[in-house]
């Protein structure tokens, strides 16, 4: 794939980058790779660099600082084509000549992305020109097994640590859930997604869930503003994919005191599917709904759903029985009952306790796990539920 950076401010010849290789430091210094004459940039300002899978771009720790599509840089990003390169007067432009897919096709697999007649068309044109994304759709509808690192990329690190969820279908991403991770300090979800809905398997994503609270320890009074704050964001993407149809920064447990925070009319605008959806609530609580149980099982204490207040427990049973249980009593101390929910600043929290490991939310093995919607609950040997909220 060749890259180059194009000059639009000050005008110039293109910048050729090393293919595959290699990396430029651009700045003041005559020891930079390109030298600009502006006394507002540092002797060294930012760099563009090879990783082995993306070219990124970086700031070199300068006073004046970087930025990627008018957001600034903290830590290297990866670069997608279109992307814009900011620093003093100096305006460049990433560009590849990664081949075009068909409008046509995409837009035909973004109005039906559950339909299978274009993703085969789509996985036949790709494989004709020899491109690995044809065989992984083409792995993913029989079932085979896939190799999800490379395509992440940049993400893989999130992805492993938590802070990044995903659902597939047909090995793109079908929903996204960016949180925070235990042990590891808030995540730059800005970065995080824009770099997924930029990645070629991130241009069908339908579901989104930012748990905006958290990732900016926000406060009741700050998260409106945020909210809105977060939505312009999402706005002035690029590559905003026009099958998104749900957004979620959040929920709150508490009794609704006002109306839940809706789509703007500006993200309305690029994603027809959200609008007058609501983005963020205040809700009476949460509920579990059944999605299964294991062949024997019974379920004790709820039927089909249930309202989760207050502490309730889950109890899987000595004879394929499973139980959820509401207080009174002391989770840790009632035998057979160790594992619990329990509402923390107006957040559901499950507390695995001695089922640590027998539980487990999206796959994951945690003692405690900040739950939000569309989290799915796997008790093994007993059942699978999905947390709503209920307002």
């Amino acid at each position: 794939m060749r890259a180059w950076l194009e000059r639009e401010s000050p005008p110039g010849d293109e910048i050729t980058l090393p293919e595959g290789s290699g990396s430029l430091v651009f700045g003041r210094s005559s020891k930079c790779t390109l030298v600009f004459d502006d006394i507002t940039l540092s002797a060294r300002h930012c760099e563009v660099a090879w990783d082995g899978g993306f070219w990124r771009v970086r700031d070199l720790g300068t006073d004046l600082g970087t930025t990627l599509n008018g957001q600034g840089l903290n830590h290297s990003r990866a670069l997608f084509a279109g992307d814009r390169i900011e620093f003093g007067s100096v305006r460049l432009r990433f560009r590849t000549d990664l081949p075009v897919d068909d409008p046509q096709l995409l837009d035909a697999i973004g109005r039906s992305p559950d339909s299978e007649s274009n993703w085969l068309v789509y996985a036949d044109q790709l494989q004709e020109r020899g491109d690995p994304l044809g065989e992984r759709i083409t792995r993913a509808r029989a079932g085979g097994r896939l190799d999800h690192m490379p395509w992440l990329g940049p993400l893989w690190e999130a992805f492993v640590a938590g802070e990044l969820e995903v659902d597939w279908h047909l090995g793109f991403v079908k929903r996204a859930t960016v949180r925070t991770a235990a042990g590891r300090l808030p995540t730059d979800w800005r970065a995080l997604v824009s770099t997924l809905l930029n990645l070629r398997v991130g241009r069908f994503v339908r579901s989104l869930v930012i748990d905006l609270p958290r990732l900016q320890n926000l406060t009741p009074m700050q998260i409106p503003h945020e909210v809105v704050a977060a939505q312009h964001f999402l706005a002035e993407l690029p590559a905003l994919p026009s099958t998104l149809e749900r957004l979620s920064f959040g929920y709150h447990v508490a009794q609704p005191s006002s109306g839940p925070l809706s789509v703007t009319e500006e993200l309305a605008l690029r994603l027809p599917h959200l609008r007058g959806t609501p983005v963020y609530q205040r809700v009476n609580g949460v509920r579990l709904r059944v999605i299964g149980t294991v062949d024997g099982v019974k379920l004790g204490g709820i039927e089909g759903s249930r309202v989760l207040t207050g502490v309730t427990r889950i109890r899987r049973g000595n004879r394929n029985q499973l139980f959820l249980e509401s207080p009174p009593g002391i989770p840790f101390m009632a035998d057979g009952n160790p594992c619990y929910f329990a509402f923390t600043d107006g957040r559901a929290q499950l507390i695995a306790g001695r089922m640590r490991g027998e539980v487990r939310i999206n796959n994951r093995i945690d003692s405690l796990y900040e739950l939000l919607p569309d989290d799915v609950i796997d008790v093994l040997a007993g059942g699978r539920f999905r947390l709503e909220v209920v307002a």
